[in-house]
C-alpha cells in the first residue's frame, strides 16, 4: 500500500481508442480561486510540485468533492473542488493549479506497465474520504472505529484481518521499513515476534518459498540512514521522490518473480492509501457503515471536534494494480472496489479451503463493510500461469534530469508532514508502554523535526517493541 495519489494523476493519462480506462479526455477542469478554468495536463514532476502537501483530511475532502467543506450537497457538479482546496493550503492562485498536474504514461513506467500487462481496476476507492491512517485502518480491520482523523487512539478497538486468518490456521505477516501504524493494534500487542517483519525479511521469504499466506507490505515513510547508507523514502507521498515508489514496487515484483513457484501461488495487489487531495474525475459512490459507529454512536474514544460522518460513501479514486499469472495482460476491471476487497479476497480464498461448505466463507468477516466487498479472485480467468517475463522502459522526457539530481540529493533535513508527525506520535504512545530502560530517550514528539530524526526514532521503537514481544514469548522479561 503506497501513499497519497489518486488514480487521475497516476493513470488518467493512459486512456486511449485501444486502452479504454475511465480516464481523462484533456478537457476536464477546476476553477480557481479567481473562477478561472485550470485544464487537466501531463505537468506533474517526479517531485518539487506538491509543497505544501494538498489538503486530504475530511474536511478538505469535502470541499474537493462537494465545493463547500460541510459536504453539503446541492445537486451542482461534483469533483470541482481540488483547484480551490490546495489554494486555501498554498495562498497562491498559481501554485493551487498544480494540483491538476497528472503523469504521463512514460514517467512512471513501471506503474503503467504493470497496469498494462495484468489488471488495472479504474473503480478503486479509498474506504474513508479522509486521511491516511483511517483508511490504512479499513485495510487492516475494515473499520476505523468512528474516526476520520490521524489521533493515535483510533486503532484500540477493532479485530484485524490477521487475528480472523490465525482462527483457522493462515499465516500472515505484515513487512514495514521505518514503521507501520499496525503495531498500535492493542490485540496484536505482543505478537510482533511472529506478525512484522522487515521488508528484507519478506525477499528471503520470497526466495526461500517461506511466505506466509497473506503479506502486507508498507514502503519507507521517512528518508532515513542505515549502515552509514541513506535511503530515500519510497511510499511516493507528496513530494518524495515518485521514482524511489517506482523501485520500490519494481523490487516487490522482482522478489516474487524470481522465485517460480510463489509467482505461480501469488496475487500482488498493488494500492494507494487515499488520494492525497490530487484531481480526480470520478464521483465516490454510497457504501455501507462497517460496524453502526457514526456521529449518533461515536463510542467514547471520538472527541466531540472529530468531524460528523456517517461512513456510507467511499472516499476519492485511487490507483490500484492486481498483479498474477493467471490474469491475461491488458484487463481494465471495472467493478467497484474499496480498501476491504483485499480483506474479501483473502477471506475467500483461505476460509473457503478451512470449511465444511466453502460457500460460507462470507459468514466469517471482520465489519458489514468486508462482508459487502467485492472480490477480484473472477480476474484469474486463465488455467495456466503466464510464463512471459515484464520488460519495464525506462523513464523518456524532460524529467530525466530532474530524476538524476534528485538520485543525489537527500531529504534527511525535511520537515515531517502531517502524516510522518502523525507516526512519530504513535510510535511515542507505544514507547510508553515499554519499561523505562528500554525506551529511546525522547521527552516529547516534538524532539523529531525532519525524517531523518523521525526514521531512526520509528526504527528504534518499532525494534525494540519487537524484541521485548520475542522476550515475553520466550519467558524473558517483556
Amino acid at each position: 500500500m503506497m501513499e497519497n495519489r489518486s488514480f487521475d494523476h497516476m493513470f488518467g493519462l493512459m486512456m486511449s481508442p485501444d486502452y479504454p480506462i475511465d480516464g481523462l479526455q484533456g478537457t476536464e477542469t477546476n476553477p480557481d480561486g479567481d473562477e478561472k478554468d485550470v485544464p487537466v495536463n501531463a505537468d506533474a514532476k517526479i517531485s518539487g510540485d506538491l509543497t505544501p502537501d494538498p489538503g486530504h483530511h475530511y474536511p478538505d475532502v469535502n470541499m474537493q468533492i462537494f465545493g463547500n467543506y460541510e459536504a453539503r450537497d446541492d445537486g451542482g457538479p461534483k469533483m470541482m473542488g481540488f483547484v480551490k482546496s490546495y489554494q486555501d493550503h498554498t495562498h497562491d492562485v498559481p501554485k493551487s493549479h498544480r494540483v491538476m498536474n497528472c503523469f504521463s504514461p512514460e514517467k512512471i513506467p513501471v506503474l503503467t506497465t504493470l497496469a498494462r500487462q495484468y489488471a488495472n481496476c479504474d473503480r478503486w476507492f479509498s474506504s474513508v474520504p479522509g486521511p491516511t491512517l483511517p483508511n490504512r485502518s479499513y485495510m487492516h480491520a475494515a473499520t476505523s472505529i468512528g474516526r476520520v482523523d490521524m489521533s493515535p487512539i483510533w486503532a484500540d478497538e477493532s479485530t484485524t484481518i490477521y487475528e480472523l486468518l490465525a482462527t483457522f490456521g493462515v499465516s500472515s505477516k505484515i513487512y514495514y521499513e521505518d514503521f507501520t501504524v499496525a503495531m498500535t493494534f492493542k490485540a496484536l500487542t505482543g505478537k510482533q515476534g511472529d506478525l512484522f517483519g522487515r521488508v528484507d525479511d519478506f525477499k528471503r521469504a520470497c526466495k526461500t518459498g517461506k511466505l506466509p499466506a497473506y503479506s502486507f507490505i508498507e514502503p519507507r515513510f521517512n528518508a532515513g540512514e542505515e549502515n552509514g547508507l541513506v535511503f530515500e523514502a519510497a511510499d511516493q507521498h507528496p513530494d518524495h521522490n515518485i521514482t524511489e515508489g517506482e523501485t520500490f514496487i519494481k523490487d516487490i515484483y522482482n522478489a516474487i518473480r524470481g522465485n517460480q513457484a510463489v509467482w505461480e501461488s501469488t496475487i500482488l495487489a498493488i494500492v494507494y492509501d487515499e488520494h492525497g487531495g490530487l484531481y480526480d474525475h470520478v464521483t465516490p459512490p454510497a457504501t455501507v457503515n462497517p460496524d453502526g459507529r457514526n456521529a449518533d454512536n461515536p463510542g467514547e474514544n471520538v472527541r466531540p471536534d472529530i468531524p460528523a460522518f456517517d461512513f456510507t460513501r467511499l472516499g476519492v479514486r485511487v490507483p490500484a494494480i492486481i498483479v498474477s499469472p493467471y490474469i491475461e495482460a491488458g484487463k481494465i476491471d471495472s467493478t467497484v472496489y474499496d480498501h476491504t476487497s483485499i480483506i474479501a479476497t483473502a477471506r475467500k480464498l483461505f476460509l473457503s479451503d478451512k470449511l465444511d461448505n466453502p460457500e460460507k466463507w462470507n459468514e466469517h468477516f471482520l465489519t458489514e463493510r468486508d462482508k459487502a466487498a467485492a472480490t477480484f479472485d473472477q480476474l484469474l480467468t486463465r488455467d495456466t500461469p503466464r510464463q512471459d517475463v515484464v520488460n519495464f522502459k525506462a523513464a523518456q522526457g524532460p524529467d530525466i534530469a530532474l530524476v538524476a539530481d534528485l538520485q543525489h540529493t537527500s531529504s534527511l533535513n525535511k520537515p515531517l508532514s502531517s502524516h510522518q508527525q502523525a507516526l512519530v506520535q504513535h510510535a511515542f504512545e507505544l514507547e510508553q508502554e515499554l519499561p523505562p530502560g528500554r525506551r529511546s530517550g525522547v521527552v516529547s514528539p516534538k524532539e523529531i523535526q525532519t525524517e531523518g530524526q523521525a526514521s531512526t526514532y520509528l526504527r528504534t521503537v518499532a525494534e525494540e517493541i519487537r524484541r521485548s514481544a520475542s522476550a515475553g514469548a520466550a519467558g524473558g522479561q517483556p
